[in-house]
């Protein structure tokens, strides 16, 4: 089968937005079943090399609804058997799907939780018009729409189209060897000996939860330990969490130590002893748990980030609710934990990924169900 993918970005393995990761894992495990995989990509970064998938990138055009005709040229010359499109109010996809649509290639779409109520409410009155005009018909002239975990967010969004689940995926290949666990110490003297609670992100307090998580800690009233949040800041909310930390009294107690990328972010998350994610939504389990867990790391998340509760399934650690004192509870049990039972839960985890969330068996459902799928019947023949 020839795939193609197109998104508004660049595929990253090592990047901080889970788009870029799913591209790059997905279409790299897809060609390994013998497809043929291409990636097409709009960016203006230089590209980089996928096993086994074509990578052709397009500079964007100023006018959001316009795409560079070389794109086109390109689409139509690889003759793709079906294109996948990732993300949501993305008007390059918009234009991109009716130009499919047009031609009779059939496409698919990813939303990548852009359909949760919390992301629909920010810039709502953009957003309202949108749907009607752009979204919902796009989305509805889809083969089926693939759903991480929030299919009952994609049907309340008003999709009629089938929905398609399968969830986001671990590359266990891609975890460094011979992890240094104490790097995080080595840069950051002041945690060693103290139970160390990290979090792996982009620092967006709403999204990510982040309030909670400083609010959490302050209450549970932990001396020795650590609350280490690494990622990159995110409009300026890192001066913001640092402010909570101090008017909360617990700066000296919370790090943050900026993004790190590569073998030093499994250095960090190897030297924690658990690692939490707070998250008000996800679309399913996001990357950060998944990267954890993958190096035997027991959790603390919110349901949001268990959206098919594997985690509470293994016992791979402990969920709470979004809500402050929830979180200090689950906070007091982990500190108060032997280092053994710790690594227990963490082996636990382990588990958890290896047994539930390989690219392998993602990849499977999704090339099933662009072959199983049938188009609808208003869909335009092949010019």
């Amino acid at each position: 089968m020839r795939i193609a993918h197109f998104i508004v970005g660049r595929c990253n393995p090592d990047s901080a937005n889970g788009v870029d990761k799913t591209v790059y894992y997905l279409s790299k495990a897809q060609a390994k079943f013998g497809h043929i995989v291409a990636v097409f990509s709009l960016t203006d970064k230089a590209p980089k090399d996928i096993p086994g998938v074509l990578v052709k990138i397009y500079s964007p055009i100023r006018f959001p609804f316009r795409l560079p005709k070389s794109l086109f040229l390109d689409l139509y010359e690889w003759q793709p058997d079906l294109v996948h499109l990732h993300s949501v109010y993305t008007p390059p996809n918009v234009a991109l799907a009716s130009w499919l649509h047009k031609q009779g290639i059939p496409y698919v779409v990813t939303p990548h939780g852009g359909l949760s109520p919390y992301v629909l409410r920010r810039r709502w009155h953009l957003k309202a018009p949108y749907r009607l005009l752009f979204e919902l018909p796009t989305l509805n002239r889809a083969l089926f729409v693939h759903a991480v975990a929030d299919v009952e967010n994609i049907k309340n969004y008003g999709v009629r189209v089938p929905i398609v689940t399968a969830p986001n995926g671990m590359d266990l290949t891609m975890i460094p060897t011979n992890l240094n666990k104490e790097l995080l110490a080595h840069h950051f003297p002041q945690v060693r000996g103290k139970r160390v609670f990290l979090f792996l992100g982009r620092l967006d307090p709403l999204h990510k939860g982040l309030d909670l998580l400083i609010e959490g800690f302050s209450l549970a009233q932990i001396e020795d330990a650590s609350l280490v949040l690494v990622g990159p800041d995110w409009q300026g909310s890192r001066r913001a969490l640092e402010t909570l930390s101090h008017e909360l009294g617990i700066a000296s107690q919370v790090i943050f130590t900026g993004p790190v990328y590569g073998k030093e972010k499994f250095d960090f998350l190897a030297s924690a002893d658990v690692f939490v994610h707070t998250s008000r939504w996800e679309a399913g389990v996001p990357f950060s748990v998944l990267e954890a867990t993958a190096v035997a790391k027991p959790c603390l998340t919110t349901a949001a980030a268990d959206p098919s509760a594997m985690l509470f399934r293994y016992e791979a650690g402990i969920i709470v609710a979004s809500e402050g004192r929830d979180i200090a509870k689950g906070l007091k049990q982990l500190a108060i934990m032997s280092t053994t039972d710790l690594q227990v839960i963490g082996e636990r985890a382990r588990e958890m990924v290896k047994t539930e969330f390989s690219w392998r068996k993602t990849a499977l459902i999704l090339t099933e169900a662009y072959t199983t799928c049938k188009p609808r019947s208003d869909s335009a023949k092949l010019k």
